[in-house]
């Protein structure tokens, strides 16, 4: 993910060019996608992964992925709400 300044077309093209290329060097499916202009002329620019090479890989992403969910709620909840 890169906020970038929402006029510099060249940026964003850069951007999402540069996840297409790691992810075919990598063997991953990518997907790029640019969110909407925010309060401070911006757009984020997000490479996302889309599917693994392998199933091996997929699960290994999917495992990694609930490990950061459970870590983002933990930081985000206090104590008590957690356990409800």
């Amino acid at each position: 993910m890169e906020r970038v300044e929402a006029w510099d077309t060249g940026r964003i093209a850069e951007v999402r060019a540069a996840g297409r290329r790691a992810g075919r060097m990598l063997g991953y499916k990518i997907a790029t996608v640019q969110v909407e202009l925010d309060d401070e002329d911006r757009v984020t620019v997000v490479v996302a992964v889309r599917e693994a090479p392998n199933a091996e890989e997929d699960e290994r992403m999917r495992e990694r992925s609930l490990l950061l969910m459970n870590d983002l709620w933990s930081r985000i909840l206090p104590s008590d709400e957690q356990e409800s």
